[in-house]
This record gives C-alpha cells, sequence and structure tokens, in this order.
C-alpha cells in the first residue's frame, strides 16, 4: 500500500509514449537512483538489525557519558542501575515523547513536510528537552521555569508539516489499510521505545558503576 499500483496503458496514453521517453531515458538513471530500497526478507532485515545496533550503541555512549558527567561535575547522582532507570526514562521523554507530539511515527507511503526541515526540528527539539529536564534537575527551585521553557519552546514554534496530510496512495482501501497500520504502527513504537531506553538505561548504568568502582581501586592502588 505504500505507492499506487502502475495503471495498464490505455489507448488516450499511447500518444503521449513517443514524447515522453527521451525524458525518461534521460531521467532514468537518477530516478533509480533515488528509488533505491532493501529488498523484503534477509537484506531489509540485516540493514534493520544493523541500524538498531548501531543507535542503540551510540545511545549507551550518550547515557554513560551524561552520567559520568553529572556525577564528575555535579557529584550527583549516584552511578547504579537505579540511576541508568532514571537516565534511561530521560531518553525516552526526550528522543521520542518530546518529538511524537510534533512528529509522530509515520508508516511508509505517508505524505510529510520537507525532510531537512523535520530533521532540524526533531534535533532540536531533543537537545531543548535534554537541557530542560537537566535544569530542571540540577538548578535551584528559582530557576526550575526555565527547564520548563526549553521543553516547550520547540513545540510553541510548531513542527513542520505538509499541506495536505494524507498518503501517496489515493485507493480508498489502501488510505484504510494504511490508517489502520498507522494507529498500530504508533502504539507499538510507543512500547518499545519504552523498554528500549529502560533496558538500555538500565545496563549502562550497570556498567558504568562496575567502570567507575574499577577505577577508583585502581587509583587507590596507585596511591599505595
Amino acid at each position: 500500500y505504500e505507492v499506487a499500483e502502475k495503471q495498464p496503458p490505455t489507448a488516450s496514453t499511447h500518444e503521449h509514449q513517443a514524447s515522453e521517453h527521451s525524458h525518461q531515458a534521460e531521467s532514468e538513471h537518477s530516478h533509480d537512483d533515488k528509488e533505491w530500497a532493501p529488498k523484503d526478507g534477509v537484506e531489509r532485515i540485516s540493514y534493520t538489525f544493523a541500524a538498531d545496533i548501531l543507535i542503540a550503541f551510540g545511545h549507551g555512549l550518550l547515557l554513560v557519558s551524561f552520567m559520568a558527567l553529572l556525577y564528575l561535575k555535579f557529584g550527583r547522582p549516584e552511578i547504579s542501575w537505579k540511576t541508568g532507570l532514571a537516565m534511561g526514562f530521560a531518553g525516552y521523554l526526550s528522543f521520542y515523547v518530546a518529538t511524537i507530539l510534533g512528529l509522530p511515527p509515520e508508516v511508509p507511503g505517508t505524505l510529510a513536510a520537507n525532510l531537512h526541515d523535520r530533521q532540524i526540528w526533531w534535533t532540536l527539539t531533543i537537545i531543548a528537552t535534554i537541557a530542560g529536564l537537566t535544569t530542571l534537575y540540577l538548578a535551584p527551585s528559582t530557576f526550575k521555569l526555565i527547564g520548563l521553557l526549553f521543553i516547550g519552546l520547540p513545540h510553541l514554534v510548531g513542527a513542520p508539516h505538509p499541506q495536505a496530510p494524507g498518503f501517496l496512495n489515493n485507493d480508498p482501501i489502501a488510505i484504510e489499510a494504511l490508517e489502520h497500520l498507522e494507529h498500530n504502527f504508533l502504539l507499538s513504537t510507543a512500547w518499545v521505545n519504552l523498554v528500549y531506553w529502560l533496558v538500555l538505561g538500565f545496563f549502562s548504568g550497570l556498567l558504568a558503576n562496575k567502570l567507575f568502582r574499577m577505577k577508583g581501586q585502581q587509583t587507590a592502588f596507585n596511591h599505595i
């Protein structure tokens, strides 16, 4: 249902084929490059698996680095699996909850605004939410309002959206199927992301705690 099926040629379309053939030949290579997609089956699963692993690796590094920064710079919180869970939930709020308020997950075949504009809004929303949550956690009560302003600012500006929302395929059967799939996809991404961030936070906190304990023991040994 992602794309509309090509209609068979009719008598009215044959008269345009000759004039269009030269244009199609010139742009055939560029169209093929833009329309590449992994094949269903092993290839698509392999690309998805590799992308998920790399993204999780990057998020894990961010969590451990952020925990280390807060602990070394501000002396809190004590790094443990509990801290990891809290940081993981904060990651869920920043990377998922805050972004879906403006740009909910979309199934393939959905009309969307300019990709570059969406990427900029998505990135700035994550940064603003992290800054806001950090301010709420570390700042004195007098300045906690600034944290709320950080969190709300991207949504006051607004996310980019297409002029007419909908799907690329205008077939009524396809639209009904995509709308149903879109609802299920939103629910699935919500709980999968929650589990993902909590598990990632738990193990990041657990391993970071062991790393700091080993580092502390090595430092004490060197002093002896």
